[in-house]
């Protein structure tokens, strides 16, 4: 009895019992193959779309990538591009081959080319016009850039740069030949214009009987070329930088207060004059200064040889008593007459100044050293040349010495002759 209970005890207690294992196994991949069953109709049924026993799909439509810029070059803003900048625009996908192209205002001849499947450039063929604002046109919506894939730009991009300016010294290289200044530009022998040789001249022929010794035929050759003639005719294509050569004065005789005004590759009062002359030929604002209407006009008129044919007129105010104003022309003086010049409570400016405006008749005002205000309509034959201070005609008992209150006052007649001597541009010295 003893043996036998604690057989069975040990049977009971022994976790290495093969039948109990056995079972538990069979129960546990029974309750697995059940779940697995019960997972797999799950997933049938929830991929079941259509009849009964149908299985179908769900599909996920990814949005396209739209068609972006990523890199732009001058960048927006530059203020000192390079004439001869090219112009460069990334994208982010590569561009169809019917694509419509950025555009560029102003600019140069050129062409756009694709210098990557994504990317194109602006090649110009010239130059840029100095100190030009350039917008750069990307046009996007339905009808602007779009992809290889058919994605369109969203906006349209512009942006804008500024070409650099030219140089102060290559300004007066290009006016000199044109004649707006007293000097001329003289280029070295290898880059001036050929000379010109005129047609061979023969002389009639002599009648034996005279017995006189025979001449043959002859050639006169001309002086070269003016410089202007050595410039390209395509605007696009005038060098922006000073050239080789130097400046002579076009005329003898200039005067010593002339002379002392000129400064090679530098801003002066001579320079000014004859923007302003330049300005004024060609129908643009006479302030001076030459931005881009200017340049651009006058690379125009370099191509074309518009040498002006305006003489160079510069007067001379001289307040040594008597007081006079002298009129010197090409190289000689051609007109002068006395003139007043202002009181010490309003003096006339000592000094260089182009005149900047001018009236056939006009009232001038103002107020009176103590104050009190005048206006004097009708004066005649006025040229202003410093603030408030003209070549007019004035009624006087007496002219030659200060009597005005800043300006150069003349009689009737020799204020209408000074007149015409003194268009826009021109150098007014009060010494």
């Amino acid at each position: 009895m003893g043996l036998g209970k604690h057989t069975k005890a040990s049977d009971k207690s022994s976790p290495w019992r093969v039948p109990g294992m056995v079972t538990g196994t069979i129960l546990a991949i029974t309750l697995l193959a059940a779940g697995a069953l019960i997972g797999l109709q799950r997933g049938r049924d929830t991929s079941s779309g259509g009849p009964s026993g149908q299985r179908t799909h769900s599909t996920t439509t990814l949005a396209p990538t739209p068609l972006t810029i990523t890199g732009v070059s001058p960048a927006p803003g530059t203020a000192n591009a390079a004439f001869d900048t090219s112009v460069t625009v990334d994208f982010s996908q590569p561009l169809a081959s019917d694509s419509p192209l950025p555009t560029l205002s102003p600019a140069p001849p050129g062409s756009w080319v694709r210098t990557a499947p994504a990317a194109i450039r602006f090649v110009p063929d010239g130059n840029f016009t100095p100190f030009t604002t350039v917008q750069l046109s990307v046009p996007g919506g339905p009808g602007g850039v779009r992809s290889s894939s058919g994605q369109a730009l969203t906006n349209t991009l512009r942006n804008k740069f500024v070409i650099e300016g030219g140089s102060e010294l290559r300004l007066q290289q290009l006016l000199a030949e044109l004649d707006y200044l007293p000097v001329k530009f003289v280029p070295p022998v290898s880059l001036r214009p050929p000379t010109t040789t005129l047609p061979t001249t023969t002389l009639p022929a002599v009648p034996a009987v005279i017995h006189q010794p025979s001449r043959s035929a002859s050639t006169v050759p001309a002086a070269p070329l003016p410089a202007v003639y050595s410039e390209p005719s395509d605007p696009t294509k005038i060098p922006l930088q000073a050239v080789a050569g130097s400046f002579e004065w076009r005329f003898g005789n200039v005067p010593a207060s002339l002379g002392a005004l000129w400064t090679t590759g530098q801003p002066n009062v001579i320079m000014r004059g004859a923007i302003m002359a330049f300005e004024s030929a060609h129908g643009l604002v006479t302030d001076g200064f030459a931005g881009p209407k200017v340049w651009s006009a006058l690379l125009q008129a370099v191509a074309l040889r518009q040498v002006s044919t305006q003489p160079y007129d510069y007067v001379i105010v001289t307040q040594k008593l008597p007081e006079s104003a002298a009129v010197w022309r090409d190289g000689k003086y051609i007109f002068s007459t006395l003139v007043n010049t202002g009181i010490p409570e309003a003096p006339t400016a000592v000094g260089t100044y182009p005149v900047y405006a001018r009236y056939v008749v006009t009232t001038m005002s103002g107020k009176n050293p103590n104050g009190t205000p005048y206006s004097d309509p009708g004066i005649p034959w006025v040229s202003y040349f410093n603030g408030g201070d003209a070549l007019h005609g004035f009624l006087r008992s007496s002219y030659g010495f200060p009597q005005s209150l800043g300006c150069v006052e003349m009689t009737y007649p020799n204020a209408k002759t000074m007149w015409p001597l003194t268009p826009l541009g021109t150098l007014v010295s009060v010494l």
